[in-house]
């Protein structure tokens, strides 16, 4: 018999796991994402700096830093923080990733480029894409019904705002494909198609909204938190023209809120996993009774 998630009850749990583990869960993703903050200010050099070094045909402004290759990059350090944090939740294995330095193990540094990261980041690549191509839809949807709201500025920002809800919900319906078959993939090595259809039978709409409301309760954390970022940093350094200083201390004041949008979704991700896995209450009473028989 399938297992039913509890949409509520599931963001409850992970939430409440990452406060009561941040500091192991730093542990295990601060290095990936130290990697996915320089990438991202390389990437800044290449488009801000002077002169250009990024042609056009490359930037995006839906993507931070705006240019298509900024998914490209992150992926596979994001899937790398998810495959720690999975082998962690639901494998019991601390110690993968682990770099040895000089025969020394210290145990806080991780890194590893295997296959299944590589493929498991195809798979957050596609949701990134689909999160970028739909922000920017809803930019032009927003241009388009402009005009309909002349003169009544109020209710367009009121309708505007409410509008931010249609790409979390897309970017939640994709990320119930697409998370599921990452984490098999980082737990397994391998793609196993029917062992995540199986997992997801009858739980697909339960995930969109797990997915959904988890976007909700980060995105305004986001939304709210950088604008204050911002205002350090103006009072560090000045933000124009950029520079690597400037970069480098804004990526330093920001790297809690960038892991604060990765962490959260693999460790959301690995119990999910992890609860489809486990065996119902009736299975497990099902099994020992023949056992004893």
């Amino acid at each position: 018999m399938s297992k039913r998630l509890r949409v509520f009850s599931t963001v409850v749990v992970a939430l409440t796991y990452c406060v009561r583990n941040a500091g192991h869960l730093f542990v295990l993703a601060w290095f990936p994402c130290l990697l996915e903050s320089a990438c991202r200010i390389a990437l800044e050099w290449l488009i801000f700096g002077w002169p250009p070094r990024m042609p056009e045909w490359l930037q995006f402004s839906f993507f931070v830093p705006p240019t298509w290759l900024t998914p490209v990059a992150a992926a596979p350090l994001v899937a790398m923080v998810w495959a720690f944090v999975l082998s962690d939740i639901c494998d019991r294995n601390p110690d993968r990733g682990i770099v040895t330095v000089s025969d020394v193990r210290p145990g806080w540094i991780r890194f590893e480029l295997s296959r299944s990261v590589l493929l498991a980041a195809g798979f957050l690549l596609i949701t990134e894409v689909v999160y970028g191509l739909v922000w920017f839809a809803n930019f032009k949807l927003l241009l388009a019904v402009h005009p309909l709201f002349e003169g009544r500025d109020a209710l367009f920002d009121a309708w505007a705002r409410w509008t931010v809800a249609l790409p979390l919900l897309a970017v939640s319906v994709v990320s119930a494909w697409t998370y599921p078959i990452a984490a098999q993939i980082l737990r397994a090595g391998v793609l196993d198609r029917a062992r995540v259809r199986s997992l997801m039978r009858g739980n697909r709409l339960r995930l969109t909204a797990i997915f959904f409301m988890l976007n909700v309760v980060l995105y305004p954390l986001d939304v709210f938190l950088r604008p204050a970022t911002g205002w350090i940093v103006r009072s560090l350094v000045d933000q124009w023209p950029w520079t690597l200083r400037e970069a480098t201390i804004r990526h330093v004041i920001e790297f809690p809120l960038d892991m604060l949008w990765i962490v959260p979704w693999a460790v959301a991700t690995a119990i999910v996993m992890n609860a489809l896995a486990s065996p119902a209450p009736s299975a497990e009473l099902d099994r020992r009774a023949t056992r004893a028989a």
